[in-house]
């Protein structure tokens, strides 16, 4: 009976351990590559893109690695610039959970996280459902607006306008570099 309470003792701290890792770590670095893994995707011309046909969802991660021993798949997104924050930008995490969508639709495994790396810092994002949910529902709202279903009621404003990534897409307040306010 001792040995019963122990071991569900012990299994309900290591769900806590898990629970309380963070969904979003920061490396203060670029740190590009995943270790002990091989790369078996890259970004460049006539690599086919990764499609789900049931989301309408495609896309082509900048690199996906394979584990030598587990074999995940873990994407890696490479962005130009600098980042101030010990955040990454939303829409590129969104992109990087879109990536995970398509890696377990396309080649049915889930990655248990990916990484998203900038010129100066190197984001490890772990799989969440939460971040999942967050990135369907939008997708789906997005859908809603072009198919005009929805408006979204915004505050178009230059400083959040144009870096957003809705502009030029579904937004109906950028038109190329002209702003309609």
């Amino acid at each position: 009976m001792a040995y019963l309470i122990e071991s569900v003792i012990a299994i309900f701290m290591v769900f806590l351990l898990c629970r309380l890792k963070p969904t979003i770590k920061c490396i203060p670095r670029k740190q590009l590559g995943v270790s002990r893994a091989t790369a078996i995707y890259t970004d460049k011309k006539g690599v086919k893109m990764l499609i789900d046909y049931e989301l309408g969802l495609q896309g082509k991660p900048d690199m996906i690695f394979e584990t030598w021993i587990l074999k995940r798949y873990i994407p890696l997104e490479i962005k130009s610039g600098r980042i101030k924050d010990n955040e990454p930008h939303q829409g590129d995490l969104y992109q990087l959970v879109a990536y995970f969508i398509l890696i377990e639709q396309v080649y049915g495994k889930k990655p248990p996280y990916g990484k998203l790396v900038y010129a100066n810092k190197t984001f490890k994002v772990r799989n969440t459902a939460k971040l999942r949910k967050k990135v369907l529902v939008m997708l789906a709202q997005m859908r809603e607006m072009l198919d005009e279903k929805i408006e979204i009621k915004v505050d178009a404003e230059y400083t959040k306008c144009r870096h957003c990534v809705c502009k030029d897409t579904v937004c109906k307040w950028t038109k190329g570099d002209k702003h309609v306010f």
